[in-house]
C-alpha cells in the first residue's frame, strides 16, 4: 500500500480548475464532487488571465489546468501557472490526444495529466487528492533538505572561525622562528620549520575556502561592477606569482593584446585569477608553463588561465566546478585542498554577468576559461549580493 494512503487530506481542500469550456467545466467539477474531493471547494475561471490572478489573491491546494485557453496555449500556460501556483499540486487536464505534450508538463514540474474523454467515474477525484499529497510530501523533503544544508552550513562557517584564531597564533609564532627572533636555527631545524609553515599555510587556504563557501550559500557575497583594466590586471597576476614559478622552473606569462575595459568587480576579478594561478602551478611540473590569454569575444573578454600540466579527463571537465570535488590524479597532489575553489570561482564570476568553463586534454594541460563584459556607453555600476 502506498505510504501516500496514510496521510491525512487537508481539512478544506481548495482547487482552482482553468477550463474554458463550460460544459467540461461543469462535468469536472461533478466527478471532482462524487469523489474523495467531495468536500472540496472549487473555484472555476475560463482564461489564463482570470487564473493567474485568482492564484495571486489566495492560496489553493491543487491547480487544474487545459493547455488549450482562448489567451493562451500549450507549455506557455503550463509555466505561467506554475510558476504562480507556489507549493499548489499542478495537474494537467486536456481534451486532446497530444501525451507528448502532456507529459513534457509532468517533466516541468505538473504532478499528473488527465484527458477529460478518458477519466473514469471516481478517477480524477483520487488522481487529484494524490497529487496534492504527493506534491506535500516533495515539499516537507525539500524544507527538510533545506533546513539540513543551512545547519551544515552554519556548522562549517563557526567551525572555520574557531579554527582561525588558533592557526593564527600558530603561524605567528612560527614567522617568529623563521625570523630568527627565538635564536638561531639549525639546518635540519629550519627545515623542519619549512615543512611546518608550508602545512600551516595550507590549512589556512582551506579554512578561508570553506569561509568563502559559506558566505556564497548564505548570500552575503557582494560584487561591485566597476570599470576594471583586465589587461593590466592579468599582468598584476603574472607579476605577483613570478617568484614562486621562478623558484619552481615554471614559465609564465601574459598573452593580451589591446583589451577593453570591462565592467567587473576588481577585488573579486583578482580573487578569480589567484586561485586559477594557484590551481595552475599546483598541477603543472617543473619545466612547464603557465599563460594568462585575454582576448576580446563579442560584448565580452574571455580570459584563459592555461597550464602545461596532467590536464583533466574529459568526463570531469563540468564537475570540476562542484562543491567538494577534486581530480582524482594517483597522488598527493590533488589532495592538497578541499575541491572548493573553482565552486567559488565560478559563482563570483557569474554575478559578474559573466560564465566560466573547463577544457583540456588529458596529458595535454587544463585550460579555465571566464567571461567578463565590457564597458558599454551609458553602463551604470552596481552592486549585486
Amino acid at each position: 500500500m502506498s505510504p501516500l494512503k496514510d496521510l491525512p487530506r487537508a481539512a478544506a481542500t481548495r482547487l482552482l480548475m482553468i477550463e474554458d469550456s463550460p460544459s467540461d467545466a461543469m462535468l469536472l467539477e461533478a466527478a471532482l464532487q462524487d469523489s474523495v474531493l467531495e468536500s472540496a471547494i472549487i473555484v472555476s475561471e475560463s482564461s489564463l488571465a482570470a487564473g493567474l490572478k485568482r492564484l495571486a489573491e489566495g492560496t489553493f491546494h491543487g491547480v487544474l489546468i487545459d493547455l488549450g485557453l482562448p489567451d493562451s496555449e500549450g507549455l506557455e500556460t503550463f509555466s505561467r501557472v506554475l510558476e504562480a501556483a507556489g507549493e499548489a499540486a499542478v495537474v494537467v487536464i486536456t481534451g486532446r490526444d497530444d501525451s507528448r505534450l502532456a507529459e513534457e508538463a509532468v517533466r516541468l514540474g505538473a504532478q499528473d495529466y488527465l484527458r477529460k474523454s478518458e477519466s473514469r467515474p471516481g478517477e480524477l477525484g483520487r488522481a487529484v487528492d494524490y497529487a496534492i499529497r504527493r506534491q506535500r510530501v516533495l515539499r516537507d523533503l525539500e524544507r527538510a533538505r533545506d533546513e539540513q544544508l543551512q545547519a551544515r552550513d552554519r556548522f562549517l562557517s563557526h567551525v572555520s572561525h574557531e579554527l582561525r584564531s588558533p592557526l593564527s597564533v600558530v603561524y605567528q609564532f612560527g614567522s617568529l622562528l623563521q625570523d630568527g627572533v627565538g635564536g638561531s636555527l639549525s639546518a635540519d631545524q629550519r627545515d623542519f620549520l619549512e615543512v611546518l609553515m608550508r602545512n600551516v599555510g595550507q590549512l589556512k587556504l582551506m579554512i578561508d575556502d570553506l569561509l568563502a563557501v559559506s558566505r556564497v550559500q548564505r548570500g552575503r557575497v557582494v560584487v561591485e561592477s566597476n570599470p576594471v583594466a583586465i589587461r593590466d590586471l592579468l599582468a598584476e597576476t603574472v607579476a605577483a606569482y613570478r617568484p614562486a614559478a621562478d623558484r619552481r622552473g615554471i614559465q609564465i606569462a601574459t598573452d593580451a593584446g589591446d583589451l577593453p575595459t570591462v565592467l567587473g568587480d576588481e577585488g573579486r576579478l583578482r580573487e578569480v585569477l589567484t586561485n586559477l594561478v594557484d590551481n595552475a602551478l599546483k598541477f603543472t611540473p617543473g619545466g612547464g608553463q603557465i599563460t594568462l590569454e585575454g582576448v576580446l569575444a563579442g560584448d565580452c573578454v574571455r580570459v584563459t588561465v592555461r597550464d602545461s600540466g596532467r590536464g583533466i579527463p574529459t568526463d570531469d571537465l563540468d564537475r570540476v566546478f562542484e562543491q567538494f570535488f577534486q581530480v582524482e590524479q594517483g597522488d598527493e597532489v590533488s589532495r592538497t585542498g578541499l575541491g572548493l575553489g573553482l565552486f567559488v570561482c565560478r559563482d563570483l564570476i557569474q554575478r559578474q554577468g559573466g560564465r566560466m568553463w573547463a577544457e583540456s586534454v588529458p596529458d595535454h594541460g587544463a585550460a579555465i576559461c571566464f567571461t567578463v563584459p565590457i564597458m558599454t556607453t551609458g553602463t551604470t555600476p552596481e552592486a549585486a549580493v
